[in-house]
């Protein structure tokens, strides 16, 4: 028993005032004859930071300042200095000897743009379908345009109504009056409004035929280099606890009054640790490989559990709150639950055999 656990004597009284607070009637016998068992509960965490040392090949456009990195030989070899600690933000490295500032195959910066290939525009249709008649019946005498479904290829003019009221208008191309589209005027396609005899500018390039180069970045040189990150992971793992929290108060128990212990890489273990406690703990703080700190979190709680005797359905949860204070929870017990529900069951069977037997 550590100095945070209630006495018998606490519990009891504790269950006095709870029994005779507000419009609760105090049961028989008086709580100096419960029956009180203890759970030392015990939840941990052990949170290791352990080294990572990784070595890539960086390229980086133009000519990148790389004094302020520290330089290395043998990443393995190299040793941190009292002042790189890696915990919050990696350490990055050069190696010595392989810094290098090379022309980009690119030349000068620029690469040909990949949608014109360089000719600064890009092909279009210059004709269009008719969004009037889609090029089907633009003009019903087609028999004038050849007898073929589609007008013969000629310059085409864009067309609209010149009395939108007119279904029909002279038709362009075989001059029929009233035959043809308002959109098109009988030719079934229009003039591209968006491009110049074919052509449309290219915007990728605006027109220069060439863009940055995505390598350089425009700089025409790119800087080389072996880099090393040291950098801490923290992972964390919690302790199979060797008692769990009883059921009906788990929730209630989250804002308890645990006790807590913080231990640093090193930190021996509390002296008023249970020998159970410590035989679960003492396993978690062996080093492990790559470990270069610790922190272990301990959180300890006693709740005690009060059976009135003759009782068989109540029992009740007394532990310390958040202010030091001892708490009284209430709960029907595992046993007073299974009658419950068979009771509740049985009920059920006899509405059901009533119903039935009175249709």
């Amino acid at each position: 028993m550590t100095s945070d656990d209630p006495t018998d004597g606490e519990v009891r009284a504790a269950l006095d005032v709870y029994l005779a607070s507000g419009r609760r009637r105090r049961p028989q016998p008086a709580p100096a004859d419960f029956r009180l068992s203890r759970l030392h509960l015990l939840e941990a965490s052990v949170t290791r930071r352990v080294e990572r040392r990784t070595e890539t090949t960086r390229h980086q456009p133009g000519t990148v300042d790389l004094s302020e990195r520290p330089l290395y030989d043998v990443l393995r070899d190299y040793r941190l200095g009292p002042h790189e600690k890696p915990a919050d933000r990696p350490i990055d490295l050069v190696r010595s000897g392989t810094v290098h500032l090379g022309s980009c195959d690119c030349g000068n910066g620029r690469r040909r743009c990949a949608d014109c290939d360089g000719m600064r525009y890009r092909p279009c249709e210059p004709t269009q379908t008719c969004t009037e008649c889609l090029g089907v019946g633009a003009c019903t005498q087609n028999l004038k345009h050849g007898g073929l479904p589609d007008p013969p290829p000629r310059a085409v003019k864009a067309g609209r109504a010149v009395r939108p009221e007119e279904e029909r208008v002279d038709c362009a191309a075989c001059r029929t009056p009233g035959s043809a589209c308002p959109g098109c005027r009988g030719w079934g396609k229009v003039k591209c409004t968006k491009c110049d005899k074919g052509r449309i500018t290219c915007r990728t390039c605006k027109e220069s035929g060439t863009v940055e180069c995505t390598t350089c970045k425009g700089h025409g040189s790119v800087t080389s280099w072996t880099a090393a990150r040291i950098e801490w992971v923290s992972r964390t793992e919690a302790v199979p606890p060797p008692v769990p929290r009883p059921r009906p108060v788990a929730s209630e128990l989250e804002s308890a009054g645990w006790r807590r212990d913080r231990l640093d890489t090193g930190d021996p273990l509390p002296d008023d640790l249970l020998p159970a406690h410590r035989s679960v703990l003492e396993p978690e703080l062996g080093p492990r490989p790559g470990e270069k700190e610790r922190e272990v979190v301990i959180r300890r709680l006693t709740v005690v559990r009060a059976v009135p005797p003759g009782s068989g359905h109540l029992e009740f949860y007394v532990f310390r709150d958040s202010g030091g204070r001892l708490d009284v929870r209430r709960r029907v017990s595992e046993a007073g639950r299974q009658k419950a529900y068979l009771a509740l069951a049985a009920v059920v069977a006899l509405v059901v055999l009533v119903l039935f037997l009175t249709h």
